[in-house]
């Protein structure tokens, strides 16, 4: 069963807000906090205060613009990724009280500012959870009614599965892995078929990269942060409250939590990998990679980039 976007599916217009001073200001008085606070030595090239070491690399960091849509005061966005043909932001975000929706997901193209919007329709979805299939250009969207599946190519939004559940996380590495509200592990879409994995586990948050030909699953549970490979499951970390996961385009993972960014290390044999803090950034509430593989935050409704830059960041780490 598809249905046409243009029938039962709009893209709402929404106005872009102007910058907002105030988030601008929180991120750069930290970095310069974080500056004075380390013991350093001056470089030889003028500071940047607007940069930031992570882990061997600098970084500069620049507002892009404020992400518009319907937002509860308190700004909660969930889950950021780009679809990268078309150089398009998609961001699920907790819309005000008064929605009907305790979900919706908006989009914003960086290139072109004028054309961004709301993902809805004539009955309530709640498309909080969503990824990319690169590849054919199509986005599989979790809700309160099952998984839907948007062909941006043509605009058509189909249903997919599960209809009538709840599906609170959906993933795709070439097929679609997704977590029913209230069931363990996770489940495979494999055709018409279905397989569970994990199905021990109470999964919050997950991402599925190759390594070594082999699938790996970093996943987030009410226990901590955890690698699965094949049957072999080991803890990274007894933090039960990393705020998400992303894959960079070299297939790194990377978790943040309320104190900053860390990078998980996969290892051939999986318990000798590691998750290491790589930068102090706090106030993230959804993290992406954009064409570049340079770093997209988001803190409270402000974008900003994180760019690779050759600059030194204007300090140097004495031992």
């Amino acid at each position: 069963m598809s249905m046409n976007v243009s029938d039962k599916f709009h893209f709402e217009s929404v106005v872009l807000n102007e910058k907002s001073n105030d988030s601008a200001m929180i991120i750069f008085i930290f970095l310069l906090a974080v500056t004075a606070a380390v013991d350093v030595e001056v470089a030889t090239e003028p500071p940047c205060p607007s940069c930031l070491l992570m882990n061997t690399t600098c970084y500069n960091m620049t507002y892009l613009f404020d992400l518009d849509a319907p937002f509860r005061k308190q700004v909660v966005i969930t889950k950021m990724d780009l679809l990268r043909s078309k150089n398009m932001l998609y961001f699920s975000f907790e819309p005000a009280f008064e929605d009907e929706e305790y979900y919706k997901t908006g989009f914003v193209s960086l290139e072109d500012l004028s054309f961004h919007g709301i993902i809805t329709g004539s009955q309530i979805l709640n498309l909080g959870t969503f990824d990319i299939d690169q590849a054919n250009e199509q986005i599989y969207f979790g809700g309160s009614d099952g998984i839907f599946v948007l062909d941006t190519n043509n605009n058509q939004m189909a249903s997919y599965s599960s209809r009538g559940d709840t599906i609170t996380n959906v993933f795709y590495k070439n097929q679609v892995y997704f977590v029913r509200y209230e069931e363990k592990g996770i489940t495979v879409k494999q055709g018409n078929y279905f397989n569970n994995i994990l199905e021990y586990w109470t999964v919050k948050k997950f991402v599925v990269v190759e390594k070594d030909t082999v699938n790996v699953i970093v996943f987030l549970s009410n226990l901590g942060l955890f690698v699965s490979k094949g049957k072999v499951v080991h803890r990274l970390s007894k933090n039960a409250y990393f705020r998400g996961l992303a894959v960079d385009l070299d297939g790194d993972v990377y978790a943040w939590w309320i104190d900053g960014i860390y990078k998980v290390t996969l290892s051939k044999d999986i318990i000798h990998s590691r998750i290491v803090k790589v930068t102090n950034l706090p106030l993230i509430g959804a993290m992406a990679f954009d064409n570049h593989n340079n770093i997209i935050i988001a803190s409270d409704k402000s974008l900003y980039l994180m760019e690779k830059t050759g600059h030194s960041c204007g300090v140097v780490k004495t031992e």
